[in-house]
């Protein structure tokens, strides 16, 4: 991704070069091809270029025109419709010249027009107005300050922290409610005095300083897709997911390449990019985390998929990552320099992924992160859905092929698909902590009692959630706390390594699509992932119309790492504790018990929740106690 940032000044001075330079060199790795600045009285602004699609070639940021002035991180996917509205040679325009343009035409109101993935700022010289635009699911991102005099804002937090007036602090309350896995206000973030601009929102600098912030567009169903029939639905699953897909890649003048778990939304994603990348003589590379090719043990892992996918699309560059001799010690620091804050314990699974994507010459990334919540539910309570809604004809129907999909006999059948989907959320909950041995009330990480105390129960889990309940529901509560983040995924890791990150399930058109499908639409034939089932056919690997549900875990020999660096984690934990400060935050003596639980022959697959639970406070301490660290050496 390319970058941009900025500083406005608002006590009547003019903009110093010397800090928007300090900006652009704590951030050039988003600049690879070219860095554009421009300083003029009270505004500098600065736009980092990595050049992904042919019409990069062409951009020369910043943009002027009149009193206006604009740099942004764009790419653009309905350029025809915009053109042709705006009445422009679309011929190698770039998108943010077209971004301009609609501007110029519509204002604010300009978001209505865009498709993409975008983050952009608009200074307007006479009215002394600063505005950052973030796009609708906040694919691109802006965090931002403002201080004694003046606004700052930047692709990356490190580039607010590379002006002198910008605190580096840990925002304590922050700190703890992520800790504790609870939804934050939109645009906090773990430290003073700094922002992120929520997707689908607008913000407006007055020239008195106000600042004010609106919502453009939230997750919905989108109206054009409601009420059709089942054809209408299969057809567009498949021409909006393709698309989706093809417009990243239709225009890059360079690989393309995706993180594969080698799932249903992985796989079609593999699977659609083939109509952009053959044309222009690229690969796709199909980046996936296996265990080695001659294990034969009891651990689940992508391979067997992939190798199927790799069968029948021949466009696919698969490279496989083993993790030899990798653990979560590996780039940990590097990782939190490049995320800008703490990190999970798959980072080093991460990091290798991204090498490989970029020594395949890649320089755009994607996941199929997002499908669960768009146009693939899982349906898991379809049938329970049924029953509570009185279909008995409809239930019988799809519970025989339920069955017979899933090789259950009838009792079994019942009990796992209906009478244990029954259950209330909270027993569930309790029983899976029961399990895994962890706490069965309160947060699941290993921390202090002064932290729980400030456990709030509701601002994780909801209040009077039903199982019967309507799952489109959910998903736009997850669309919206996904929307609310400050970065996605793997965006500013993956900016680290030179590449574009991006979800094509996270793109507008999908989620409005996704939000529209029927509910009968989720599981039928006894079938999960219907719809794509049926879109695909032709495309994905004829195994997967008989493929039964399940993932495989980014890192399935999770277990067999934690065990094998489980003396020096230990290790570690005891420093911590025995200086004293990480105490406040963390109970180090669950910490060590929920590490030591199991043995390295109880795995599953890279899902061992308590384990992973630990690893996550103890890197979550390393982080703390790093950047505490880091400060005092002035970096």
């Amino acid at each position: 991704m390319s970058g941009i940032c900025g500083i406005i000044r608002l006590d009547g001075r003019d903009a110093a070069s010397a800090d928007l330079e300090r900006q652009t060199r704590r951030m050039a790795h988003l600049g690879p091809d070219r860095i554009g600045v421009s300083v003029e009285g009270p505004a500098a602004l600065a736009h980092l270029m990595m050049r992904i699609t042919r019409e990069d070639r062409r951009d020369a940021q910043p943009l002027h025109h009149g009193d206006l002035s604009l740099v942004a991180d764009v790419r653009l996917d309905n350029r025809e419709e915009l053109t042709a509205l705006l009445a422009l040679d679309i011929k190698d325009m770039p998108d943010s010249e077209l971004v301009l343009a609609a501007w110029r035409r519509w204002g604010e109101a300009c978001t209505e027009h865009l498709i993409g993935d975008f983050a952009f700022a608009v200074w307007d010289a006479h009215a002394r107005t600063l505005t950052l635009v973030r796009d609708h699911m906040g694919q691109r991102h802006v965090f931002y300050t403002q201080g004694a005099g003046f606004f700052a804002f930047a692709a990356e937090i490190k580039g607010l922290w590379a002006l002198p007036d910008v605190p580096r602090e840990l925002n304590e309350q922050s700190v703890m409610r992520g800790l504790l896995m609870e939804e934050k206000e939109p645009g906090t973030t773990d430290y003073d005095n700094i922002r992120a601009l929520p997707g689908g929102s607008i913000l407006k600098l007055a020239a008195d300083g106000t600042i004010a912030t609106r919502r453009y567009w939230l997750p919905h169903a989108g109206p054009e897709h409601l009420a059709k029939d089942e054809a209408y639905y299969i057809a567009t699953y498949r021409k909006v997911l393709a698309e989706a897909v093809q417009c990243r890649l239709r225009r890059a003048t360079h690989a393309g390449g995706l993180f594969n778990g080698g799932g249903f939304d992985s796989s079609a994603i593999c699977a659609l990019s083939g109509a952009a990348v053959v044309p222009n003589g690229l690969k796709f590379v199909s980046a996936c985390s296996v265990m080695p090719e001659d294990y034969r043990g009891t651990i689940h892992h992508a391979r067997r998929w992939v190798e199927m996918c790799r069968r029948v699309m021949p466009h696919l560059e698969v490279r496989y990552v083993t993790r030899d001799g990798l653990d979560i010690f590996s780039f940990m620091e590097d990782g939190f320099l490049s995320f800008d804050g703490r990190h999970s314990p798959n980072r080093y699974v991460t990091h290798a992924l991204f090498q490989e994507i970029r020594n395949a010459g890649g320089r755009i990334v994607m996941d199929g992160h997002g499908g669960d919540y768009t146009v693939n539910p899982r349906g898991q309570n379809a049938l329970l859905r049924l029953l509570a809604k009185g279909r008995l004809r409809r239930f019988v129907s799809e519970f025989r092929a339920t069955g017979r999909h899933m090789r259950l006999g009838p009792l079994r059948n019942f009990k796992r698909n209906v009478a244990d989907r029954a259950i209330p959320h909270w027993v569930m909950r309790l029983r899976t902590r029961w399990r895994h041995g962890l706490a069965l009330f309160g947060p699941t990480l290993p921390l202090s009692r002064a932290v729980k105390a400030t456990h709030n129960a509701k601002a994780r889990h909801g209040a009077g959630y039903r199982p019967s309940a309507p799952q489109g529901k959910s998903m736009v509560r997850t669309l919206c706390s996904q929307q609310n983040f400050p970065a996605q995924g793997y965006s500013i890791a993956g900016a680290q390594h030179g590449l574009e990150f991006t979800q094509p399930f996270h793109d507008k058109r999908v989620v409005e699509f996704g939000l529209a499908i029927p509910e009968d639409l989720y599981v039928k034939d006894g079938k999960t992932r219907w719809l794509a089932r049926q879109a695909l056919k032709d495309l994905y690997p004829p195994e997967y119309q008989d493929r039964l549900p399940g993932n495989d875990d980014m890192g399935p020999d999770f277990l067999i790492q934690a065990k094998r660096v489980e003396p020096l984690v230990l290790a570690e934990i005891d420093r911590m504790e025995q200086a004293g400060y990480l105490n406040r935050y963390f109970d180090f003596p669950r910490m060590r018990a929920m590490l030591t639980r199991r043995t390295a022959d109880d795995h599953n697959s890279g899902s061992e929740f308590d384990t992973r639970q630990a690893q996550l406070a103890f890197i979550a301490a390393r982080y703390i106690e790093w950047f505490r660290g880091d400060n005092r050496r002035g970096s």
